[in-house]
């Protein structure tokens, strides 16, 4: 969600994650900022995360690289505001 009021990871909506962005959907902006919102909230490096496809579209995959499937679930799960969390 571009032009977001602030950067944080809203929840887990038809089996995707959703992220809002402050930065524009503009030259690669709220791409980056996803980025980066990723690489805080989970505690992975920004260089092992590159976005796989959708850069132009709102849905988008990222690829998370070095995480098996169920460390990122975990680590994805932690990031999640209390009330959306699995457990």
């Amino acid at each position: 969600m571009p032009g977001s009021s602030r950067d944080k990871i809203t929840g887990i909506y038809s089996a995707a994650l959703k992220v809002a962005v402050c930065a524009p959907a503009l030259e690669g902006k709220a791409n980056h900022s996803i980025v980066q919102i990723l690489s805080k909230k989970l505690g992975i490096k920004r260089s092992t995360i590159s976005l796989h496809s959708g850069r132009t579209s709102r849905n988008k995959c990222f690829l998370l690289e070095d995480l098996d499937k169920k460390e990122a679930a975990r680590l994805i799960d932690e990031a999640l505001p209390p009330e959306k969390r699995s457990r």
